[in-house]
C-alpha cells in the first residue's frame, strides 16, 4: 500500500511540475508581436487632381528610414517628383542601392503606385509648390536633368557636394537651382546640415493635395 502511494505521489508531482514549467515558458515568451505591412493606395480620385512637379513624401520602415526620423525628428523619411512618363504617373526620387533591394543606387524612376505602396503607418504626402509661376514644370524639368546624369546616392548626406544626391537633397537643389537661394527649412545638427520635412507643410508656399493620415474631402482642394 506504502508503495502505491509513493508512486501516486511521484506521478502527481511530475504533472505537476510539467504544468508549472509550461505556464512559466508561456508567461516569459509573452505575446509575440509582428509587424505586418498593408501596402496602401490612392484614391482613384486623386490622380485627377495631380500635376508634374507635384512633391510627394513618405514614412518608410527600414533601418535607413529609422535613422534619418531619429536625425530629424520627423514623421517621414523619404521624398521624389511626381512626372508623367509616357502617360502612367511616376516618381523621379533618389534612393541608396543598400537599403532598395529590387531598386539601383542613386536616381531612378519608379511608378507611382510602386512608390505609394512602401509608405508606412499610412505617413504618405502629396503637396504642390505655389511660390513662383509655373513651378512644378520647372521643378519637373530639373528632377529629369538630375535622372539623366544618372547621379548617385550620397551615402555621406552631405549638402556641398552635387556629385552625389540624397533623396530630400534632390528637392533642396532642384528649388535652388530655379529660384538662385535656398528653399528648405534646413536644421544644424554637430557639424552636419539636416533638410526638414516641415518646409513642405508650409500652406503659404504649398498647397496640399493630399495626406494618407488625414484626407479631406476633394471639394477641400478645389
Amino acid at each position: 500500500m506504502n508503495r502505491i502511494l509513493t508512486v501516486l505521489f511521484a506521478v502527481l508531482l511530475g504533472s505537476a511540475a510539467l504544468l508549472v514549467s509550461g505556464c512559466s515558458a508561456s508567461l516569459d515568451e509573452g505575446p509575440r508581436k509582428v509587424y505586418v505591412h498593408l501596402p496602401p493606395s490612392l484614391p482613384d480620385t486623386i490622380y485627377d487632381h495631380l500635376q508634374e512637379g507635384d512633391i510627394i513624401m513618405r514614412k518608410g520602415n527600414g533601418p535607413l528610414s529609422f535613422h534619418i526620423m531619429n536625425a530629424t525628428k520627423e514623421n517621414y523619411s523619404h521624398c521624389g517628383i511626381i512626372v508623367k512618363h509616357e502617360g502612367k504617373w511616376s516618381v523621379i526620387h533618389s534612393m541608396g542601392g543598400s537599403v532598395s533591394k529590387d531598386e539601383d543606387d542613386g536616381m531612378q524612376m519608379a511608378p507611382l503606385e510602386n512608390f505609394v505602396k512602401h509608405a508606412a503607418d499610412s505617413m504618405l504626402f502629396i503637396c504642390r509648390a505655389e511660390f513662383q509661376d509655373s513651378i512644378g514644370e520647372k521643378i519637373k524639368e530639373r528632377a529629369y536633368y538630375y535622372l539623366e546624369e544618372n547621379t548617385p546616392f550620397d551615402h555621406s548626406f552631405n549638402l556641398y557636394d552635387k556629385s552625389e544626391i540624397y533623396c530630400s537633397e534632390l528637392i533642396f537643389i532642384i528649388l535652388r537651382d530655379i529660384t538662385g537661394s535656398n528653399q528648405m527649412h534646413i536644421r544644424k545638427q554637430h557639424k552636419s546640415y539636416i533638410l526638414l520635412f516641415e518646409t513642405f507643410f508650409d500652406q503659404s508656399k504649398y498647397k496640399r493635395i493630399f495626406h494618407l493620415k488625414d484626407p479631406e474631402p476633394m471639394s477641400a482642394m478645389n
